[in-house]
Parts: C-alpha cells; sequence; structure tokens
C-alpha cells in the first residue's frame, strides 16, 4: 500500500522575496518533530522499507511513502508526524547549505538553465515565474520565523489531503483519521487566484555561454488551465506535435537537426502553457528553430480520425499502466484531486481520453494557435 499526504502549496503561492519557502520547508520536514530527532524519525521510514520522499512543484508539495499492508498504521503514524515539523534553529542553517549546493548544481546544467529563462520571459510578474528552489538571495532571507508562518498558513486542515491506495482497510483508515486528525489547525484559506497575465513577449532570446558546446532551445505558448473542460484534448495535440513519434521527431530527429526535440501541455490553476524545446548542434539552432516552427504552424493537419484515436488510446493506456502500482495509482488520484478537487479512478479518466474527438483537439488549437511563442536559445557564440 502507499500513502501520501498532497499539500495545495508551492512555490507560486510564496511572495517573490521569500521564493523557495515550500522547498526549504520540505527539506525540514526530515529533520524531526518536537517529538522524534531527525534520526529517530528517519530510522522509522527506514524501518517501512526505505520507499518515503517529498516533492515540492509550482503548486503542490507531496510527502508519500510504500509499506507492506500490515505497516499500514506505523506508515500513517510516522508520515503525519513528518508534517508536525519541529524546525529547530539548529536544522535551519545546514539544510539552507545543502539547498545552495542544490542550486549551484542545477546552474551548471544547461538545460534547466534555458528553462528558467524562459519561465522568466514567458510569466513575467505571474507568480508561476517563481522558482522553486528560490534564489541564494531569497534563500539568505528565509528565518526561522518566516518558514513557521508559511507553515502556519499553508499547512491547514484545508489545504491538507490524506490519500491512501493499494491493500488497506477503508473502515480502520478512517477510524484511524478522524481519532488522530481531528485536531488538525485549520490554516489560512487560500485566496482566489489574482495573478497578472502572463507576459508571453512572444521573441526569441539569444544567451551566449562560450563554455557551452551545444545549443539548448527552450519555447513556450499559451495553453488551457486544469479546470478547462479540453485539458485532455490539449494534451493530446502536444502528444501529436512533441510526444513520441510526434511530428517534432520526423522534422527534427530523424533528419539529424537536432538530438532531442518535445512538446508538452502544461496545467495550472488558472493557466495553462505549452512547453517544449530541442537540443542540436550550434551551427544549426536557426534552421531547427525554423523546423519546429513550421510543425507548429502544420498543426491542423495532424488532426485525424486515426492520429487522435491513435493518441487517445496510447494516453489511456500509459494511465492505466501508471495505476497499476499502489505509487502510481497515489499520485494519479492525487493531483488529480488536489488540481481538480474531484476524486476520479483511473478508469474515470481514461475514459475522458478515449471520449475525445478531432473537433475538441482542432477547438484546443483554436483556442491556443501556437504561434509566436517566446523562445530562449542558449548555447556557445556562433560565428
Amino acid at each position: 500500500m502507499a500513502a501520501g499526504y498532497f499539500v495545495a502549496t508551492g512555490a507560486r503561492d510564496e511572495p517573490a522575496g521569500e521564493m523557495g519557502a515550500s522547498h526549504f520547508l520540505e527539506h525540514l520536514m526530515f529533520k524531526g518533530s518536537e517529538r522524534l530527532s531527525a534520526a529517530a524519525l528517519n530510522e522509522q521510514l527506514d524501518n517501512l522499507g526505505g520507499q518515503a520522499n517529498a516533492f515540492t512543484a509550482e503548486e503542490a508539495t507531496v510527502y508519500h511513502a510504500a509499506a507492506l499492508p500490515e505497516c499500514t498504521g506505523e506508515l500513517l503514524a510516522t508520515l503525519t508526524e513528518l508534517l508536525r515539523p519541529a524546525l529547530r534553529p539548529a536544522d535551519i542553517d545546514p539544510e539552507r547549505g545543502v539547498i545552495l549546493e542544490e542550486i549551484a548544481m542545477y546552474a551548471e546544467q544547461p538545460g534547466v538553465r534555458v528553462a528558467e529563462a524562459l519561465r522568466r520571459d514567458y510569466w513575467g510578474e505571474h507568480p508561476l515565474a517563481h522558482q522553486i528552489l528560490g534564489t541564494p538571495e531569497t534563500l539568505r532571507r528565509l528565518d526561522r520565523p518566516a518558514l513557521q508562518r508559511h507553515f502556519a498558513e499553508r499547512y491547514g486542515a484545508e489545504r491538507v489531503t490524506l490519500v491512501l491506495s493499494g491493500a488497506f482497510d477503508p473502515a480502520e483508515v478512517r477510524a484511524w483519521a478522524e481519532r488522530e486528525l481531528a485536531g488538525w489547525p485549520s490554516g489560512t484559506p487560500r485566496l482566489p487566484d489574482a495573478a497578472p497575465a502572463p507576459h508571453w513577449p512572444g521573441q526569441v532570446r539569444w544567451v551566449t555561454d562560450p563554455e557551452l558546446t551545444r545549443t539548448q532551445v527552450a519555447l513556450a505558448l499559451p495553453g488551457l488551465p486544469v479546470s478547462h473542460p479540453l485539458r485532455e484534448a490539449a494534451g493530446l495535440l502536444a502528444e501529436l506535435i512533441g510526444g513520441e513519434n510526434g511530428a517534432l521527431y520526423w522534422a527534427l530527429l530523424d533528419t539529424g537537426l537536432a538530438d532531442s526535440a518535445d512538446l508538452g501541455h502544461i496545467e495550472y490553476r488558472d493557466a495553462g502553457v505549452f512547453e517544449g524545446g530541442f537540443s542540436c548542434d550550434p551551427d544549426r539552432a536557426q534552421e531547427a528553430l525554423d523546423r519546429f516552427r513550421a510543425v507548429l504552424d502544420s498543426a491542423e493537419s495532424l488532426i485525424t480520425d486515426l492520429s487522435v484515436r491513435r493518441a487517445a488510446r496510447k494516453a489511456a493506456v500509459s494511465l492505466l499502466l501508471r495505476s497499476e502500482t499502489p505509487q502510481g495509482r497515489l499520485f494519479l488520484l492525487g493531483m488529480e484531486h488536489l488540481a481538480t478537487g474531484e476524486l476520479r479512478t483511473p478508469a474515470q479518466l481514461a475514459e475522458r481520453y478515449a471520449a475525445i474527438t478531432p473537433e475538441q483537439v482542432r477547438e484546443v488549437l483554436r483556442l491556443c494557435p501556437l504561434r509566436d511563442p517566446s523562445v530562449v536559445v542558449l548555447g556557445p557564440p556562433t560565428p
């Protein structure tokens, strides 16, 4: 069985001057509670089988673990203790150093650098431009009172959902939850989103680095939010263009113009985005970018009865295969509930893909024409 606490908070919920607070808190959760030291807490997690972890995203922070069914009670108790952090002053500075090293590590990866530059260009003042890890400057400003405030405001009961999947007794778990979680503080309700629209400059920005030998290109275009009824159709459109054996593969990889190329659709509460890119030889960057744009311009021609049916079947099969393990089902159900507030079974989610029509995919293209992408090109200087 698997269980997880899905918290409706992430990088976009932070003030710009406190970027990285959500991720910092995620790290500090594993440093122990008032009752358990970091060593004791992590020993308990190891006793469950070592299948515990966490991640932070723009709109979610998730703590999860998997164990044998007979360990359900211990798993729930340990995960719950994890979400009652002591936030000891002696742990904060060392963990800050760990995250600073993490930031430095990613700063050396061209793919990460170009993606972060693109997000800043595309989103502008929108909080979805926030970096999940924060910056060295914002991280150094996050002291214990600020972290305590973030935890008190954004880890209240209204934002936290406990999700379980696999072999467990629902009645026993419900009884445990009513007994052990009844006193969870309410926290601060999340206010309606009032963020500015994405900046979306629709321009190409070249960033040179003489130490690089390859060129990385990232681009973004407006998409649909998670609440839109055509969100799955938007995902299929991205699959037709940038998925495995999609149009970008044949235009860029099969021809040898690039060594990677993709396009995906990402959904957020109030906005969506088509994000993609490619990696290529510096001398062929402009040619590859022109070819990428040509594929976007010809997207209408990719939408046929056969191609949509094939992409829908592929999406449904992939979804159902992910749900075959307790952890895969956990993330599928938990993230869907966090995003939409609804509980849908894997079969119901697969049926939504199976019902997509070519007309719906064309409607996505009408709403999101895939023209004038924001582009960032990172690579060595060209002659």
